[in-house]
């Protein structure tokens, strides 16, 4: 019974000295971290953001309109809170006024995420078409409220302007009609062919004299307080022509003076022309505008007609004319060849026709038709002509092979060898020439191959190989056909087109009668493009969150240009963001260089891969595609401390992992050893005062 309440008493007094140790241990610890704590600085938990705007945003010049400006709170773990947009109006000579529209303070950014704000922005009506940077300050706090420097941030906006400065013309308000002698009214009209207005107008009649023109009436000067853009204005002057002055358009010289919208002075001078009939003497200014006839050939005893087109185009009326049909013995008139005409109106075109018939006798061959239009009126000078020849097919001597039809020789068809023509390279073209005629065989044929394009640098287009540009075929039979082909050589720096080459023909026909012929045949070539990317280096670690910043350059190293380069970048759904996610470029000149950079930020963790899509469309219009594959290993991002406030501000139980170090006395371990080394002395006097009482027992017993 004693010996189980003695072991009952040593169990507890070891528990009570091992319960004092700890709490005596940790009791020290804490009062050591409440002496060595201070407090936290919350000021290093600083927000960080990206600015930008959409690529189509665009304003008006003299109009107000909408910025939209994205902000992107691009730190890991660190929300930003009370958010304010002031405008700051550095360049008021573009922007007049910048309103924000959107409802600030933003209370809440949370970190990686964005939010966009909405401004009304004035812009000058006298802003040049451009890209322009609008400029404002961001205030913001943390989670504790801490304060921070505004930032400045720029954008840069494109400002369109449909304003165009005031731009006064005089000019004719309708045609008119002036004798030398004569008093006349000179109807004007003023345009301001500018948007914006023009104040100040005086408009002065200058140059005047005795022998040209001089005022009839009037003081000759016109004033406006002001004409808006797009305003007509009408003036008359009645003046009075010279009588010594001939037939012909003599100037009139006006000075405008006016002030554009910024109050600048102006003054142009301008010039219109008056037309003046001198004495005895006509404006008219008739032309043969068409001749056509209704066969080019023609047989004996076949009637045909020829058409003629008379047109006005003086400044008057004409007088009497004649139109005569002058032509050789060979064809006969069927109508009168003589036409008289009163008058042809100013601006008028008047027809007439001529009535023809070849004569059975008529010679194989071609026959002329010259038409003649002259003035009736003596005191008119109009006489012009013009000729136009039909072809008489008859059995008459004088012709070629009488009663038989020309032979003619045509290439019915041509292929290549490659079916596409490549710069630098050697084809063979392939030609099948024809002998339209049904009964003549075509003899002694030499044919040239003619290039006529060339390079500056490297000469003709095409250049035979193996052979010269020569050819003989010795007969092709009536309706046969002849194979030919040719290896060429096509110069390395040709462009993407269509080059056209004449084939030219000297042959006889059965009787030896010599002709000539020409065929144009076209042969497209194709400059293929070189379009190549730098090598793009990107890291092979990163963490999720973190902007990555790649940049590369694109080159044109082919012969020719390309069109409409545009990039584009693809990947899994939600792996990355990439900005910009897209730009147009436009077009490569051969050796052009083009440098771009773009960012990157990760979004989920492990592998991700992209691509980097080029597009371009080549001389011929064929649309081609330069891809690029890019790879990255996404790491996680190391969490803040559970304790962190995310949210709100820090509460009382928040103390920091790093309490400062004070060496080993002091120390966490410092104080777990004291613990240990107390429960183990305590352990010890336990089992010795145990040992004592066992063996006093024994000695009792």
């Amino acid at each position: 019974m004693k010996k189980n309440m003695l072991r009952k008493q040593t169990v507890r007094a070891v528990l009570l000295i091992f319960i004092f140790s700890a709490v005596f241990t940790f009791s020290g610890l804490e009062l050591k971290a409440q002496a060595t704590e201070g407090p936290a600085d919350t000021s290093k938990y600083k927000p960080e953001f990206m600015v930008s705007t959409p690529d189509d945003s665009v304003l008006v010049a003299g109009k107000t309109g909408t910025v939209k400006i994205n902000l992107k709170n691009v730190s890991l773990n660190t929300s930003a809170y009370n958010l304010l947009i002031t405008p700051v109006y550095k360049d008021v000579a573009v922007f007049t006024s910048v309103n924000v529209l959107t409802e600030v303070p933003v209370r809440y950014l949370q970190y990686s995420k964005s939010t966009e704000f909405e401004l009304s922005a004035s812009v000058d009506k006298f802003v040049q078409d451009g890209v322009y940077p609008l400029t404002f300050l961001l205030s913001y706090t943390n989670a504790w409220n801490d304060n921070f420097a505004p930032i400045e941030y720029t954008v840069y906006i494109k400002v369109k302007s449909y304003e165009t400065s005031s731009n006064l013309k005089l000019n004719l308000k309708d045609n008119i009609a002036v004798q030398a002698g004569g008093v006349f009214d000179l109807p004007l009209t003023l345009y301001n062919d500018g948007t914006l207005s023009a104040k100040e107008v005086k408009v002065s009649i200058t140059g005047l004299s005795q022998d040209t023109f001089s005022l009839s009436s009037g003081t000759g000067v016109y004033d406006y307080y002001r004409i808006f853009g797009g305003e007509l204005r009408n003036l008359n002057y009645k003046l009075i022509a010279s009588s010594t002055l001939k037939t012909g358009s003599y100037p009139i010289t006006f000075l405008i003076e006016y002030k554009d919208e910024k109050g600048n002075p102006e003054k142009v001078e301008q010039q219109v022309w008056v037309p003046v009939a001198g004495a005895n003497q006509s404006l008219a200014t008739l032309e043969i505008t068409e001749i056509t006839s209704s066969s080019t050939q023609v047989k004996p005893d076949e009637i045909f007609d020829v058409n003629v087109k008379i047109e006005n185009r003086g400044e008057f009326d004409s007088g009497q004319i004649k139109v005569t049909a002058e032509v050789p013995g060979a064809l006969l008139p069927v109508t009168q060849n003589l036409h008289i005409l009163s008058t042809i109106k100013k601006g008028e075109t008047k027809e007439v026709k001529f009535s023809f018939q070849p004569d059975a006798n008529a010679p194989r061959g071609g026959a002329p038709i010259t038409i003649k239009v002259d003035s009736v009126d003596s005191n008119e000078s109009i006489s012009i002509a013009r000729a136009i020849s039909v072809f008489v097919d008859s059995s008459g001597a004088g012709g070629i092979e009488a009663g038989k039809d020309v032979p003619k020789i045509i290439v019915s068809k041509y292929s290549f060898q490659p079916d596409v023509v490549h710069a630098g390279e050697n084809f063979t073209l392939n030609v099948q020439f024809q002998n339209t005629h049904s009964q003549k065989t075509v003899r002694n044929i030499k044919g040239n191959f003619i290039v006529t394009e060339e390079s500056s640098e490297t000469g003709s287009v095409f250049s035979p190989v193996g052979s010269s540009n020569t050819f003989y075929i010795d007969e092709i039979n009536p309706k046969g056909t002849y194979d030919w082909n040719l290896t060429l050589y096509t110069i390395p720096d040709a462009k993407s087109k269509t080059y056209t080459v004449t084939i030219s023909f000297e042959y006889e026909d059965n009787a030896g009668n010599p002709y000539k012929a020409d065929e144009i045949i076209g042969i497209p070539v194709y400059q293929p493009s070189r379009f190549e990317v730098s090598d793009i280096s990107l890291p092979y670690e990163v963490y999720m969150g973190t902007p990555v910043y790649v940049y590369f350059e694109m080159y044109n190293m082919g012969k020719t240009d390309i069109y409409n380069v545009k990039f584009n970048i693809e990947g899994d759904e939600g792996a990355f963001t990439a900005d910009p996610k897209s730009s147009y470029f436009g077009n490569f000149t051969p050796g052009y260089r083009e440098y771009f950079e773009f960012t990157i930020i990760p979004n989920m963790a492990g592998e991700i891969n992209g691509r980097l899509v080029f597009q371009y469309e080549t001389a011929s219009g064929e649309l081609q595609e330069y891809v690029k594959e890019i790879s990255m290993n996404v790491m996680e991002m190391m969490m803040p401390i559970d304790d962190f406030p995310v949210g709100g501000p820090i509460g009382e139980d928040f103390y920091p992992e790093d309490h400062g170090g004070g060496g080993f006395i002091g120390s966490v371990w410092f104080w777990v050893i004291i613990g240990v080394v107390l429960a183990g002395a305590a352990a010890t006097v336990v089992i010795l005062v145990k040992r004592k009482r066992k063996k006093r027992e024994e000695f009792e017993f």
